[in-house]
């Protein structure tokens, strides 16, 4: 049986380190298992880069890839995976216990813990996009991967199994599955959306787009409690600025609280209507701009980055609109590919870990549940897999297009209301905020799932 992964991001990694541990090495009759990796990019291991330094960052550096946080559901996912990439993971990243908020006048509005609901429980970790895809790609071979640009994918039929197309005109691959992780401007979605060469459902920019970067961790707040990451509002925008790296001696393993290394990160995301193209972008003027929407807001960490920072380029959001389904005819979606979500969910790379985990827990179980071939397996897995995601997922970016309002200009009405919001949530139960989204459980949810299918076959 053969499945092909198009792109070797976090999500294309992660869906084949389980698949990898999940399916037996010969599904059936005795063929055995390949599976590849199509990714256009060559990024070499962490072994074959020079060595970045991130005891000893320069001030206020461009992060490459710049920094994500993985929510405890998502930590959870890399605990399930293999207890080495998990520690490996956890011990480069911040543990984060809550994100405090803040408005631009200097009040504080509320503390939200960022922590799940085991014992003990999982912290968010706050960790460099580049050291999570290090962490995973330590963990796959070589000879999985080959670096070959994906311009199509072609559905499969009755007799015929899905075809992938090459940009470079070679010979077409054929798989008994194709996983498309290639992100929010996909190329395999095309093919589940359209079946053709134009795409049907393209990336949405939401209006909205982000700078940040690295700065040191002594630029903090002295008095901040340990394991706290500062978010704060304006009626102009967003700032946030917190730890992403651990002391080199610590070993927090996601439970702990530790103190901070010697790097932190900032970011600051603000409405703009039209996207300029790549050779449009005015650096200077992104920091004069920069500099005037936050001039006023009183924190002193705020002041300093503004009046220090440089800037490479501006990080716009995307996302993916509601599709109408995640897969067809032999071919499935995973992460942005299917839902690349706003950055206000905190739920990116954590969604995309749950993706990976459940198709490959749900196809390993179809491969074991006595279908008549692999094929009708593989099908059933996929769409019970869409079945089980699209609920969560739509609900996480209905929650998160609220969120992200609040970082677009708005009046003074406007602006106290969010406060106001703010102030509010921060005194309601926790469990209120955040149970649904932290607790989840992917074993639990695909048990709950086929026995609920099962009662409805019942005559």
């Amino acid at each position: 049986m053969k499945i092909v992964i198009v792109g070797g991001g976090i999500s294309g990694l992660t869906t084949y380190l389980f698949l990898r541990k999940l399916l037996p090495p010969s599904p059936a009759n005795n063929t055995p298992l390949e599976i590849l990796i199509y990714e256009s990019h060559k990024a070499p291991k962490n072994a074959d880069r020079p060595e970045i330094s991130l005891s000893a960052p320069s001030p206020f550096a461009q992060g490459v890839g710049g920094v994500l946080g993985i929510s405890p559901n998502g930590v959870r996912v890399l605990q399930q995976l293999d207890g080495t990439l998990f520690r490996n993971v956890v011990n480069h990243g911040y543990p984060v216990r809550q994100f405090h908020f803040r408005n631009s006048h200097g009040m504080a509005l509320a503390n939200f813990p960022t922590t799940n609901f085991t014992d003990p429980p999982l912290h968010t970790v706050l960790i460099s996009r580049q050291a999570l895809w290090d962490a995973l790609r330590d963990q796959v071979p070589d000879s999985a991967i080959l670096c070959k640009k994906v311009s199509g994918v072609t559905l499969g039929t009755s007799t015929q199994r899905p075809r992938i197309q090459f940009a470079d005109g070679s010979s077409d691959e054929v798989a008994d599955l194709v996983i498309g992780a290639d992100g929010v401007h996909s190329v395999v979605k095309q093919a589940v959306t359209s079946n053709g060469n134009t795409d049907a459902y393209p990336a949405i920019y939401e209006g909205l787009v982000g700078v940040g970067g690295f700065m040191p961790a002594s630029y903090l707040p002295k008095n901040e409690p340990l394991g706290t990451t500062t978010m704060t509002f304006g009626a102009d925008g967003f700032f946030g600025y917190g730890a992403c790296s651990p002391t080199p001696e610590a070993s927090h393993d996601a439970v702990s609280t530790c103190n901070p290394g010697n790097q932190a990160v900032w970011w600051s995301t603000y409405a703009l209507e039209h996207l300029p193209s790549k050779g449009e972008i005015d650096k200077d003027d992104i920091i004069r701009q920069l500099q005037s929407r936050h001039s006023s807001w009183k924190d002193p960490v705020i002041q300093t980055v503004i009046q220090k920072v440089s800037i490479d380029s501006i990080y716009p959001t995307w996302t993916t609109p509601n599709l109408p389904t995640w897969e067809k005819d032999g071919v499935v979606l995973v992460g942005d590919a299917a839902h690349a979500l706003q950055t206000s969910s905190g739920q990116g790379v954590s969604q995309a870990l749950e993706d990976a985990e459940m198709l490959g827990m749900i196809i390993a179980r179809n491969l074991k549940s006595g279908f008549a071939s692999e094929k009708k397996a593989l099908q059933a897995a996929a769409g019970s897999y869409c079945e089980l995601r699209v609920p969560r997922v739509r609900k996480i970016s209905d929650h998160a297009k609220k969120l992200g309002d609040m970082k677009r200009k708005k009046n003074l009405v406007v602006e106290w209301m969010m406060y106001l919001f703010m102030w509010l949530g921060g005194k309601l139960p926790r469990d209120s905020n955040t149970e649904w989204l932290l607790r989840y459980n992917p074993e639990e949810e695909i048990a709950k799932f086929f026995l609920k299918k099962g009662k409805q076959a019942d005559p």
